[in-house]
């Protein structure tokens, strides 16, 4: 464990899970690395993967992954000697990897996204550092190229690979912590009653003693460059009164939630709602895959290890409580602990905020397509006739090949749709329907006739390719009001 790994022999001969990878992405055609038995033997990297850059899968090891520059301030402090320290230029010191005998769980130190103003012009945003761990995690280790920055990773210290001596979460818990206060730091006039408040909590709510919390604010206030000597006494003055404050004075000062505060003291053991939390580390993340479409990750637990697990659903399930848990159980075999309501909105609504879009977001998957499809599944259905009669006796299609247009009857089309069990809108109503077609189909009212008799129908102006499908690219014609056409 002594001998510094530089190439996959190296990592190989230390008994690690290591992965091809190009441009920090596994190879193409490099699949089931989250596999137990996943391995890349000797010889087949020689052939195969010489040049390629080396990941190290996280399921025997964990990686502190310092994403904010800040974090660095408080590091030397509470993380116990590391013997295997790497980085890169620009971004030197950044992962501190021990061994990971004792199953440190995976976890994320990441600020509210209410604390947004504080956190937007930082590189990686709201996230201050991750313990990165398990099967499904890796990173690129020394002598292979960081694929953003065009430079090598680098050891910067290197004396073995070793289990961390004490609880790694708690001390990192600190050490963001730390940061944390120190990022949302208020201005002059409010900072002895800001240092007066975080001594409070801490004094009120763990077993630290005042000398430790003299400490713990003196090197925030460092941090951020404030009267060290003024703060560095906090713990024991604090403890001498009646003004200890708590969360209400740093809410007051900072103009954060209550929950945002406490969140960031959960880091360390205070404040814990269990079930609440739970729930929230098994919510993951959500995604958006389509309109009104969402994927929602889990973390859920699988005999002695963390599972990552997906639920599809639309935004009212998203919203609905019962109706999301209920999915979670059938899609995912996810029991998610019961929140109280609120809790859970209050949740669902942070984590709505910083959804992604998936990579897999294409036009198939937005409404305007899936009516088009529809419709063409319609005209399949029905046929497409250049005889007017079609339309007007047998409410069927109607193709005029010489204005280069198609007409169709709303009921037929709503009778085919209720046949098919395709929904619309809310309440199913003509109004949703109208609306829907005249939006995504680019379909006007048209009042024709059929041999000198009315003739109402829908009409939509398009291209023809491929007998009589057709791609409606122009705008609608509207041929009455608005109102008329809603009353449809």
């Amino acid at each position: 464990m002594n001998i510094k790994p530089i190439n996959y022999e190296d990592w190989l001969n230390l008994g690690r899970v290591i992965i091809p990878c190009y441009k920090g992405k596994p190879k193409k055609g490099i699949t089931g690395y989250t596999h137990e038995d996943f391995k890349v033997e000797k010889d087949i990297w020689n052939r195969d993967h010489g040049t390629a850059e080396i990941a190290l899968r996280l399921d025997q090891d964990v990686d502190l992954d310092v994403d904010n520059d800040l974090i660095k301030n408080f590091i030397p402090y509470y993380i116990k000697d590391c013997g295997a320290v790497f980085g890169r230029d620009g971004n030197p010191s950044s992962h501190y990897l021990w061994s990971n005998k004792n199953k440190i769980p995976f976890k994320q130190f990441s600020l509210p996204e209410e604390f947004q103003r504080d956190y937007k012009d930082f590189p990686h945003g709201a996230m201050l550092c991750e313990l990165r761990t398990e099967r499904k995690r890796y990173t690129i280790v020394p002598e292979s190229l960081h694929s953003k920055s065009k430079t090598n990773v680098k050891w910067e210290k290197f004396e073995s690979i070793k289990q961390y001596d004490g609880n790694l979460s708690l001390d990192v818990g600190k050490v963001a912590l730390s940061t944390a206060l120190t990022i949302i730091y208020p201005g002059q006039g409010k900072r002895d009653e800001y240092c007066t408040a975080i001594a409070g909590i801490l004094l009120k709510n763990s077993d630290w003693t005042e000398e430790q919390i003299n400490v713990f604010i003196s090197r925030i206030a460092e941090a951020a460059n404030d009267d060290v000597k003024e703060r560095s006494k906090k713990g024991s003055t604090t403890a001498k009164t009646d003004r200890k404050f708590g969360v209400n004075k740093i809410t007051e000062l900072t103009g954060y939630s209550h929950r945002g505060i406490q969140g960031l003291f959960n880091w360390i053991g205070i404040f814990q709602d269990l079930t609440n939390q739970i729930s929230k580390d098994m919510i993951d993340r959500i995604e958006e895959y389509g309109a009104n479409r969402y994927n929602v990750y889990l973390n859920v637990p699988e005999k002695d290890e963390i599972v990552e697990r997906k639920v599809w659903v639309d935004g009212e399930s998203l919203m609905n409580q019962k109706v999301f848990y209920d999915k979670a159980m059938s899609q995912a075999k996810a029991w998610i602990p019961r929140q109280k309501a609120k809790q859970f909105e209050e949740m669902m609504i942070a984590k709505f905020a910083t959804r992604t879009q998936s990579k897999e977001y294409v036009k198939e998957a937005e409404e305007e397509a899936r009516w088009k499809s529809i419709f063409l599944n319609y005209l399949d259905t029905k046929g497409v006739y250049t005889a007017k009669d079609q339309l007007a006796i047998h409410k069927l299609p109607f193709y005029n090949k010489d204005q280069n247009w198609i007409e169709f009857n709303l009921d037929n089309f709503e009778q085919e749709l209720a046949k098919q069990r395709i929904t619309y809108g809310k309440n199913q109503t003509r109004v949703d329907l109208v609306h829907l077609i005249a939006k995504f189909l680019k379909a006007g009212k048209y009042k024709g006739k059929y041999k000198g008799k009315s003739c109402i129908s829908w009409k939509i102006h398009g291209k023809p390719i491929d007998n009589n499908k057709l791609i409606w690219e122009g705008e609608c014609i509207v041929i009455d009001d608005a109102a008329k056409l809603e009353n449809e």
